[in-house]
C-alpha cells in the first residue's frame, strides 16, 4: 500500500514538474497562423525607424549648387534619409518661397540668406531650433551669423556659411603714392584727398554699386563709424556720413562698378594697378585671387568702422510633416567635416568658432582678425524689415554712385528711411 502511494505521489510530482517547465511549442509560431517556424526573439520585432523623406528649397548659383549635392549625397548615404533638393531661380528676393509657404506646398527645409531669417521668423513661416535642432548652438558659432537668426528670444535657423565683406588693394600703387592703408575714417579722408590731387591710378575704388551690403560697408569704413544696430535709424545721416558722401560726389569719376556684365574687366584693373581698391565679398576675393593683390578685413574692433558678414542658414519650414528628418539633415550637414569640405570646394568660410583656434593648420586664410571669431565689435543690425529697407537703400545708392542723384538729394532721401 506504501509503495503504491510513493507511485501516485510520484507522478504528481512529475505532472507539477512538466506543467511548471516552459513548451518548446509556446516559443514557436504557429505554422498555419504565421507561416514559419522560428523562435520569438526581442530582436526580431524590433526594426530600424526609418527617418523618412523631406524636401529642401535653396537659391545657389549652378556651381554651389553641385557642391551642394555632392555633400547631400553623403549624408543620404550614412542616414538613409530621403532628400528632395530644389534649386529655385536665383532671385533679389525669396518671392518663389515666400509663396509656397503661404499656400502650404512648402519645402521641409530652406536655406536662407541671414538677413531673411527674422523676417520669416516674424511672419510665422519657420520653426524655432528647439524644435528640431539636436546640437547646441550657444557658444559654438561665430555670433556674427548667429544673432541675424535671433528674434523674440529664440534662435531661428542653424548657420551654414559665412561670407564677410573684405578689403582687396593693389599695395604697389599705394607705395608708389608713398601711402599707406588707411587705418580709420580720419586717415580715408586724407586719402581721398591725396588722390584727388595726385591720382596714381584711373580709379581710386571699386565696389558693387548694386549691392547695398557693399555699400553700407563701404559707408561704415569711409566714416570710421559702424552705424546704429536698430534698424529704424540705421539710415539716418550722420555728420560724418555727409562729409564723406560730399567728398564721394566730386571722386564719382575715380570710382567704378563691379557689377555684371564688366565684372572681370574691373578685376583685371585690379590686377594691373589701374584701380587701388575694391571692397568686396570674401568668396569673390577668392576667387580673383593674385600675387599683386593684398585682402584685408575690417576689423570689427578697430576704429576704421566694420563691415557686412554676410552668410546662409538653414530653417525648417513651421509647415514641415517631418522636423525630425529636418533636423537630422540639418545636422548632419553642418558638421565640422561638412563646414570644412564646403570651404575646401566652395571658399564660403566655415561658421564653428573651433575651425579658427588653429587657421593656419586648417588652411584657413590668415587675414582672419580675432574679433571676427570672438564676435567683439558693435554687432550688425538685424530686423524682419532690414531686407526691404536694404533694397530701398541699394536702390538710392545706386543712383548716387551712377551720378542719376545729387548728393543732397541722396541724404535727403535716406533721412526718409
Amino acid at each position: 500500500m506504501k509503495r503504491k502511494n510513493h507511485w501516485v505521489l510520484f507522478a504528481i510530482l512529475l505532472l507539477a514538474l512538466i506543467n511548471l517547465s516552459p513548451s518548446e511549442t509556446s516559443t514557436l509560431m504557429r505554422s498555419e497562423d504565421q507561416g514559419e517556424t522560428e523562435p520569438i526573439t526581442p530582436q526580431s520585432l524590433e526594426t530600424e525607424k526609418d527617418p523618412g523623406s523631406i524636401s529642401v528649397a535653396v537659391q545657389l548659383n549652378e556651381s554651389d549648387f553641385l557642391r551642394l549635392q555632392q555633400l547631400n549625397q553623403q549624408v543620404v548615404d550614412e542616414y538613409h534619409i530621403e532628400v528632395e533638393l530644389r534649386n529655385l531661380p536665383a532671385g533679389k528676393d525669396y518671392s518663389a518661397i515666400r509663396q509656397e509657404l503661404e499656400l502650404g506646398d512648402s519645402p521641409d527645409v530652406l536655406l536662407l540668406n541671414n538677413t531673411w531669417i527674422r523676417r520669416f521668423a516674424s511672419g510665422g513661416y519657420l520653426l524655432p531650433t528647439e524644435s528640431y535642432y539636436s546640437g547646441s548652438l550657444t557658444g559654438e558659432v561665430l555670433s556674427a551669423s548667429l544673432t541675424q537668426n535671433e528674434w523674440n528670444g529664440y534662435v531661428w535657423a542653424v548657420p551654414m556659411d559665412a561670407d564677410p565683406y573684405v578689403w582687396v588693394y593693389h599695395p604697389g600703387k599705394l607705395k608708389e603714392a608713398g601711402l599707406e592703408f588707411p587705418a580709420s575714417g580720419s586717415d580715408w579722408g586724407a586719402l581721398l584727398n591725396a588722390y584727388k590731387k595726385h591720382p596714381s591710378s584711373p580709379y581710386l575704388f571699386a565696389l558693387d554699386f548694386n549691392d547695398p551690403y557693399a555699400v553700407m560697408s563701404f559707408m561704415w569704413q569711409l566714416t570710421g563709424q559702424r552705424g546704429s544696430t536698430e534698424e529704424t535709424s540705421l539710415f539716418k545721416p550722420t555728420e560724418e556720413l555727409e562729409a564723406v558722401v560730399q567728398q564721394l560726389d566730386t571722386m564719382k569719376p575715380f570710382m567704378t562698378t563691379l557689377g555684371a556684365p564688366g565684372e572681370e574687366e574691373t578685376w583685371n584693373k585690379l590686377f594691373n594697378g589701374e584701380a587701388a581698391f575694391a571692397l568686396v565679398r570674401w568668396s569673390d576675393a577668392k576667387r580673383h585671387q593674385h600675387p599683386n593683390l593684398k585682402i584685408v578685413y575690417p576689423d570689427q574692433e578697430s576704429p576704421a568702422g566694420g563691415a557686412w558678414v554676410g552668410g546662409r542658414s538653414y530653417a525648417v519650414s513651421a509647415r514641415s510633416g517631418n522636423k525630425e528628418a529636418a533636423g537630422l539633415w540639418i545636422t548632419a550637414m553642418t558638421t565640422q567635416l561638412q563646414q570644412r569640405q564646403w570651404f575646401d570646394l566652395t571658399g564660403y568660410l566655415p561658421v564653428l568658432k573651433t575651425m579658427y583656434y588653429q587657421a593656419s593648420r586648417n588652411g584657413l586664410p590668415t587675414w582672419i582678425p580675432a574679433s571676427f571669431v570672438n564676435g567683439k565689435g558693435t554687432p550688425l543690425p538685424v530686423g524682419p524689415g532690414i531686407p526691404l529697407l536694404m533694397e530701398k537703400y541699394g536702390a538710392l545708392s545706386s543712383s548716387f554712385l551712377y551720378g542719376e542723384l545729387s548728393y543732397k538729394s541722396y541724404l535727403s532721401e535716406l533721412e526718409s528711411l
